[in-house]
């Protein structure tokens, strides 16, 4: 059976999913289908039966990209602040493995010591109710009011906020609004039972005898103690008045992984308290809750580990045992995953600086990939067996689904053949044609799940190994873990942007300026690989919304250089580099091309002839220059075959001309000229002489160089990445050979001291 999400948003399913699903699993699957695009006829429904029934007893949606309990339970219970929502958490829980599974998060992130079940009292995860609760830690000034619990100060401890935080109790600062106290008086209750059980009312009375915890009706009787005792503190504590509220925030809106009873004076209350409204569930509801399940008997049925869970439970206590833990985690705001620490601790993710921040996270801090690949295993993202994403509704990972055929999106068929050979390695998707819709919509519904721009795709990759799942874990799993190295993973990379920019030059409609965009794990809703294309001459709201979190797929190419330079040291970590950008380049070789066909879709010749004078309009300058100079281009180049005699063929038909009928040639003038000078040079060179470079403006050294690369004339320019100028090359011209360029590779940037050409110009290479 398909749990029903009280409420998704992002990439999630819509509302009328989740009617269907409430009449039959079968009704879900069709409704996902259509959602994703996907006609009737050609949705697998029995495959995918076939998947839940193999999957018995997986409820796990992994709701906005989820990696744990914690996340899901907010995703699909995003306010628990009545009896009503706290019983639905409750019910969920049940769903997703109860007590058990919610056990082994804790565990897997450093609350709970595997080995006794107490809550752990470490500095990381640091869990601050616990330590003041075992005394680890103390606050002096509340001697006297500890004393204010009468008979139970035995059991229970007064806590107070942190002083700043009590001072702007009243503060309409937004910096101050979601930290400060909720009111003029306001202090936190504690229990020294350190049991896990105890941390959070959301498994009051769901643990199992065999786990080590209590029923129903003892639970129940705990916190109407826990109640009595706050009630006690207030009345006895002196200055507040007898308006008293008690709160709790239920896991999943928690901030901290101790227990904490919320007890506030409700007669001067301050912004906070409505700030956090949402998760403030009345101490009142979860007793009402409680009771109900007493009466009926209604206790947590046990739940037996898998063998998978058995074991990775046994290596967490053998390693604890040996003092050695894998991996901990800061608990930043009571973070139980690896996704939601980094959240916490690198909160927007839109640079190579914050991109390389994450990886420094996961790999020193956070146990590397082998913690990230559990955490993914744990909620079904990945199977552990072959280490391939999973395909299937129950977690929902639509990229991954796509790229195992699950699901057709009708239409993107003549898309994806706008890739050519990258087809084979890579796929376009769409997004959902309603968020297509409304692309520019401003209306909050819609913010962050309308597409970013009015042209919006994605791409994703056919390799279904997970280390492709995200751009966080590329070149981290090892090769005998089955991944790859850092130089293979960035020619991988280098190839995802030349297929994304070759889909974006053969697509109608699409600017040449196009943004390539990622997001990293922790800030992605989605578990599978997609990488955003965006057309950036019309961006919508939600780009901006998203800002935080788009980080550009060139600060990922970045930082993958730098480590394998860090790696392989300087010399052998650029020769890897550089060798990955060669494969690269050849790759990007047709969408390069492809770009400048795309502005040169309609030329045509002022006149016919094997050796014509032609004249060009070159970005708004007439450029004057005979057919055979510009002949002289290497074979296999754009602009030899520009210019080729077959000027009348129905390709050469489509050649934009000016008012004037001159063929016309959208390039920056002053590079081309330049470049046509160079070719005429050479066309008046014997051949047993060698020519010298030319001289370029420092103010068109780039445009010269990338136009160069573009037109296939990598060898006019030294100012470039790709090595060129290794001695004589006039071999590979057309018709003449013999003769050659000459010159060095410089690196981008002024040159060497006293290596200026005259003039202050510099010496480029041809």
């Amino acid at each position: 059976s398909l749990p029903v999400p009280r409420q998704v948003g992002g990439p999630g399913l819509p509302e009328r999913i989740l009617m269907d699903s409430r009449q039959s699993p079968k009704g879900m699957l069709t409704s996902i289908f259509t959602w994703a695009g996907c006609s009737d006829d050609k949705s697998p429904i029995k495959a995918f039966e076939e998947i839940v029934n193999d999957r018995e007893g997986a409820n796990f949606l992994g709701v906005d990209g989820a990696t744990s309990l914690k996340a899901e339970i907010v995703a699909r219970v995003p306010k628990i602040a009545d009896a009503s929502q706290f019983r639905e958490a409750r019910h969920l829980l049940k769903g997703l493995g109860g007590a058990v599974a919610l056990r082994e998060e804790l565990t897997f992130a450093g609350f709970v010591d595997p080995i006794t079940d107490m809550l752990t009292l470490n500095e990381k995860p640091l869990n601050i109710f616990a330590q003041l609760a075992s005394g680890t830690v103390t606050q002096a000034s509340l001697v006297s009011e500890q004393a204010a619990l009468g008979i139970y100060a035995g059991k229970y401890c007064i806590c107070a906020n942190r002083p700043d935080n009590d001072r702007h109790w009243d503060s309409q600062d937004p910096a101050w609004i979601s930290k400060a106290s909720m009111a003029r008086r306001h202090r936190f209750l504690t229990t020294k039972n350190l049991h896990w059980q105890w941390f959070n009312m959301l498994i009051a009375g769901l643990v199992p005898a065999s786990e080590g915890g209590v029923e129903a009706r003892a639970a129940l009787a705990e916190v109407e103690q826990i109640k009595a005792a706050c009630l006690h503190f207030a009345k006895n504590v002196g200055g507040w008045s007898d308006q008293i509220g008690l709160f709790v925030n239920i896991f999943g809106h928690n901030n901290v992984n101790s227990l904490f009873i919320h007890i506030l004076d409700m007669s001067e209350l301050g912004p906070g308290f409505s700030f956090q409204s949402f998760k403030n569930c009345p101490l009142d509801d979860v007793l009402k809750v409680l009771r109900e399940e007493a009466a009926s008997a209604l206790v947590a049925r046990p739940i037996q580990l898998s063998v998978v869970q058995a074991e990775n439970k046994a290596i967490r206590q053998k390693s604890m045992i040996a003092g050695k833990v894998p991996f901990f985690f800061a608990g930043t705001d009571g973070a139980t995953s690896v996704k939601a620490e980094l959240v916490g601790r690198v909160p927007l993710m839109k640079d190579a600086s914050s991109y390389r921040e994450a990886r420094r996270l996961l790999t020193e801090d956070l146990g590397g990939y082998k913690t990230l690949r559990e955490e993914l295993i744990r909620c079904g993202f990945v199977d552990e067996t072959t280490g391939d994403l999973t395909a299937s509704p129950n977690p929902f990972n639509i990229f991954a689904m796509i790229a195992a055929g699950k699901i057709e999106q009708p239409g993107m068929q003549e898309e994806q053949e706008r890739l050519g050979d990258f087809a084979s390695e890579f796929l376009i998707c769409c997004n959902r044609p309603v968020c297509d819709e409304y692309w520019d919509s401003e209306d909050p519904e819609w913010l962050g799940k309308a597409s970013m721009s009015r042209r919006h795709r994605f791409l994703t990759t056919k390799q279904t190994h997970w280390q492709w799942f995200n751009a966080l874990s590329f070149g981290l799993v090892p090769m005998n873990a089955g991944g790859c190295s850092i130089a293979e993973a960035l020619t991988e990379v280098e190839r995802m942007k030349a297929a994304c920019l070759l889909y974006a030059s053969r697509s109608k409609g699409w600017s040449d300026k196009v943004g390539l965009f990622v997001h990293v794990f922790g800030h992605n809703t989605v578990n599978s690989l997609h990488v955003h294309i965006l057309d950036m001459s019309e961006l919508g709201p939600s780009y901006w919304k998203q800002e935080f979190k788009n980080c550009p797929l060139d600060a990922v190419i970045k930082v993958l250089k730098e480590e394998l330079i860090a790696q392989d040291g300087p010399q052998q970590g650029l020769k890897m580099a550089t060798e990955a950008a060669v494969v690269a380049a050849r790759a990007a070789s047709e969408a390069a091309q492809a770009i400048i066909a795309q502005t040169t879709s309609k030329i045509r010749p002022s006149k016919k002839g094997s050796n014509e004078v032609l004249t060009l309009n070159v970005g708004g300058e007439m450029v004057t220059v005979s057919r055979d100079t510009m002949a002289l281009a290497p074979a296999g180049s754009l602009l030899l075959e520009l210019f080729q005699a077959d000027w009348e063929s129905p390709k050469r038909a489509r050649y934009e001309v000016d008012d004037g009928g001159n063929v016309f040639l959208d390039y920056p003038p002053g590079a081309f000229k330049l470049i046509s000078n160079q070719l005429r040079m050479l066309h008046l060179t014997p051949r047993n002489e060698v020519l010298q470079p030319p001289s370029v403006p420092r103010e068109l050294v780039r445009d010269y160089s990338d136009l160069a690369r573009l037109l296939g004339l990598g060898g006019l320019v030294a100012l470039g990445e790709a090595q060129w100028g290794r001695g004589p090359i006039r071999e590979n011209l057309q018709p003449r050979g013999g003769g050659g360029f000459c010159g060095k590779r410089r690196p981008r940037g002024p040159p060497p001291k006293g290596e200026e050409a005259p003039g202050g110009k510099i010496a480029s290479i041809v």
